[in-house]
């Protein structure tokens, strides 16, 4: 009577026990539920937020995502690309993947040989700086990561993703303050250190067939400019000789300011010959003399100026900056000697007498 009472199982285990342990253990289970769905709930806050912070940095970086396939040659091009072609995607086939290069300032940056070259290296990263040219015709710096992908078999390359992310803001920040430690204030030419160091780099690669020409230029009756017309004229003339120098020879020649009234020109020429060489120093030398001479005048008071120039080629003369350096400043004392407004090309004998 008293065990029917008190519930007794067939084990001989009280039934209110049994639904004491059962609660117990749902109790438990929810306790864990809850603690699951509670750290859930913060993991799936955490990837909001990271996406939230993902897309926008995306949208403040103006993203390109290009998804290239070597076989057959197929091209994807997604992200920020309204801007270079009208589109929000292109999707390019065979030959015509190669219209991506036209997007690039390849003057700056050689791309296609980087490309190439790195897919025949075997690494696996890419980094580059592009200047992509909008479709207002203005350009934009853009930063390159890629990741090359090969197929595990045949270790061929198979798969290559880029993405590109504006950085012109960046970009042109650190290139203004470039141009402010490497160039002269005055003119915007090269300063005196920064051109010896460009020299001297160019000098150590230079090509087993390449010539490189150094022009020593002196201003003459600079200093009556400054005592007769004024500093306001000397800055002037300062400041134009550097643009006459700009027009005188080519974009990719080095045209620095040495000293007060001193210039330099560093320009490089693949001659036929040995003759060919001097027909060129001679025209250069020819063009900077008649560039540069030309009457300032201040009221009633006038200067002539004119410049003298020394002229030394590597590996001609020598193969390091220095002995160019001399050899060109023996040729320009020439010049001086020689009742200046000329030109001298550096010769041993006559630049030794």
């Amino acid at each position: 009577m008293v065990n029917g009472l008190l519930g007794i199982g067939a084990q001989g285990r009280p039934v209110v026990s049994d639904l004491i342990i059962a609660m117990a253990v749902l109790i438990f289970c929810i306790i864990l539920l809850c603690a699951g769905l509670f750290f859930l709930g913060l993991r799936f806050q955490k990837v909001c937020q990271e996406k939230e912070r993902y897309d926008l940095i995306a949208v403040q970086g103006e993203n390109i995502w290009l998804d290239y396939t070597f076989s057959p040659q197929h091209l994807v091009v997604s992200g920020d690309i309204d801007q270079f072609t009208g589109f929000d995607t292109l999707d390019m086939m065979g030959m015509e993947v190669y219209d991506i290069y036209n997007w690039v300032n390849e003057e700056v940056t050689p791309i296609r040989a980087e490309i190439r070259n790195f897919f025949d290296s075997g690494e696996q990263f890419f980094k580059a700086d592009l200047l992509l040219k909008r479709l207002d015709e203005t350009y934009a710096w853009y930063a390159v990561t890629g990741t090359l992908v090969k197929n595990e078999k045949t270790k061929k390359n198979k798969r290559f993703v880029m993405r590109m992310e504006n950085v012109d803001s960046q970009m042109t920040q650190e290139r203004e303050l470039t141009e402010m430690a490497e160039n002269d204030q005055l003119t915007g030419i090269l300063n005196k250190k920064t051109m010896e160091k460009k020299i001297e780099d160019l000098l150590e690669c230079r090509p087993d067939n390449g010539n490189y020409i150094y022009f020593m230029i002196d201003l003459d009756n600079f200093k009556s400019v400054n005592d007769n017309l004024g500093h306001i004229c000397g800055d002037r003339v300062i400041t134009e000789t550097a643009g006459k120098l700009k027009e005188v020879f080519p974009a990719k020649a080095l045209i620095g300011r040495v000293g007060g009234d001193e210039f330099a020109a560093f320009s490089e020429f693949e001659a036929f010959d040995e003759e060919n060489l001097t027909e060129y120093m001679d025209q250069k030398g020819k063009q900077i003399c008649e560039a540069l001479n030309e009457k300032y005048t201040h009221g009633e008071k006038s200067v002539q100026v004119s410049a003298s120039v020394g002229v030394a080629a590597a590996p001609r003369d020598g193969e390091d900056f220095m002995t160019i350096y001399q050899k060109a400043d023996k040729a320009l004392y020439l010049s001086k000697r020689s009742g200046k407004n000329c030109f001298n090309l550096y010769q041993h004998s006559a630049a030794e007498d």
